[in-house]
């Protein structure tokens, strides 16, 4: 049996289900597997982990649902808790292969690093032959000429076939050889990772922007210039920004300020508008239908949102939101939540092109590994921001990557006014602070503001001159004078 939920109205009715079965003893095991598999299929986190504590409360000592309430607690960002449960998975079976592993990818995110270098080691003398322990090894680890794990990295790397399975030992020597300066190499194992991920498969651009063309028609100007929809006082703060843009920095900043809770890449916006995902002007037309009008369809995006965030975090404003594809409801969140703050980072789109070239993700995201589908997905971003700056004026603040780290005083200062935040005297401590990173920024983010990714891409400036032919095309770079 498969669990159909088509719309927020249902969805909200099995979380009321949950919690109303929450009491009872010795429910079938099937049943919360099933809700647990709906949950992550739909990618709400909160209601994985109700199911999954469900599930493992049917059978206390059951590893295989231990193992899954660990997972479910590191997707929803409670990293110490899922560390404790995977510490006594490995007490209870030393010998498992996967688990020092998980604990390792854990470390790294707490910022242990000397802890979950030691872990990943020993994942790979158990299995010498997984591409996840040796790409996780290369992102904790800093090489240096002459490693002996580089050599030996160079060796599986190489006797790997180019499938997507392999595409981990890719990127963990293209790591190892950036690490040492070995630029031209680097770049090699770089494309091969990129290739491998992709195989022959390219995401469909007209898709992309056809998909876009239908958000800002849904959310057009006469919608948006009707006014807000509710007088909901909450303050929640969202940080949008394409991936490797800056936004893990401006949070990690913005969250020295008393108060504030670090949300990371949340999906909670997304499933409060479940009901009209991804915008379109029918689907938003039919919500308003459904829900008895224009105030009352926003209101219970409102209500949606706002619960959830209160539900995670035990309260809403100052919680910094900055999901993925945040982007896409700039327009609910403009008529929802009046009291919103909208942040939007901006860097070099050459830097932020090359670095999600050269970073595998492990969520979707599949636009990252070709160079075309990389401009498509930045220039369908920037039109989309320039839309909704245009559409509502004085609601986003810019924030320049490259000003935010050559002048420091001057652009936190914008930033956290913007915020309704005073900006605390020890702002510049952020990278000193504890806290749960799960971005592919969480070594960068644990030093000092400084501009070593500015014009970073010029380390591979010769072999890039295809990329920037598609970042030209799509209007992202200029020409260069003849």
């Amino acid at each position: 049996m498969t669990i159909a939920v088509k719309s927020e109205e249902q969805f909200n009715g099995m979380l009321a289900e949950l919690e109303q079965a929450a009491a009872v003893e010795g429910r079938d095991p099937r049943h919360w597997q099933r809700v647990l598999d709906t949950a992550v299929k739909l990618g709400d986190e909160d209601l994985a982990l109700l199911a999954a504590r469900r599930l493992l409360a049917t059978d206390p000592r059951n590893p295989r649902f231990r193992a899954l309430l660990a997972d479910c607690l590191s997707a929803a960002g409670q990293m110490r808790e899922a560390l404790a449960i995977t510490k006594r998975l490995l007490d209870d079976d030393p010998k498992n292969p996967a688990l020092p592993l998980a604990i390792a990818i854990q470390l790294g995110r707490l910022g242990r690093e000397d802890e979950a270098l030691g872990s990943v080691r020993v994942a790979i003398r158990r299995v010498p032959q997984s591409a996840l322990a040796w790409e996780t090894f290369a992102n904790l680890k800093t090489f240096v000429p002459g490693d002996r794990e580089l050599n030996e990295l160079e060796r599986l790397a190489g006797a790997s076939g180019d499938r997507p399975e392999t595409a981990g030992f890719a990127y963990a020597l293209a790591k190892a050889y950036d690490d040492i300066g070995d630029y031209e190499r680097a770049f090699e194992w770089f494309a091969r990772g990129s290739a491998r991920v992709r195989g022959s498969h390219l995401p469909r651009l007209d898709d992309l922007f056809r998909g876009a063309a239908e958000v800002r028609a849904a959310f057009s100007p006469g919608l948006l210039d009707a006014g807000t929809a509710t007088d909901r006082p909450e303050q929640p703060i969202l940080v949008l920004g394409c991936p490797r843009s800056g936004t893990t920095l401006v949070e990690r900043i913005l969250t020295t300020a008393p108060g504030t809770s670090s949300g990371g890449e949340l999906k909670i916006l997304r499933l409060a508008c479940l009901g009209f995902s991804p915008p379109s002007p029918e689907r938003i037309t039919r919500f308003v239908q459904q829900c008895g009008g224009v105030q009352a369809a926003w209101r219970r995006v409102a209500a949606t949102y706002v619960d959830r965030l209160q539900r995670r975090f035990g309260t809403v404003d100052g919680v910094v939101d900055k999901g993925l594809v945040n982007y896409l409801y700039v327009g609910a969140v403009a008529l929802a939540l009046p009291n919103a703050r909208i942040i939007h980072v901006r860097r070099d789109p050459m830097d932020v092109a090359w670095s999600c070239f050269r970073r595998r993700f492990h969520d979707g995201l599949y636009w990252s590994y070709h160079y075309e589908s990389i401009a498509a997905f930045l220039r369908v971003y920037e039109d989309t921001m320039d839309y909704w700056k245009q559409a509502l004026p004085g609601r986003v603040l810019t924030v320049d990557f490259e000003r935010l780290v050559s002048n420091p005083d001057d652009e936190t200062a914008r930033l956290f006014a913007h915020a309704g935040l005073e900006r605390p005297a020890d702002w510049r401590s952020f990278y000193d602070r504890n806290g749960v990173v799960m971005t592919a920024s969480q070594r960068q983010v644990r030093r000092p503001i400084n501009s070593g990714g500015v014009q970073a891409w010029r380390r591979y400036e010769k072999f890039l001159g295809p990329l920037q032919d598609a970042l030209r095309r799509s209007r992202l770079l200029e020409k260069p004078a003849a």
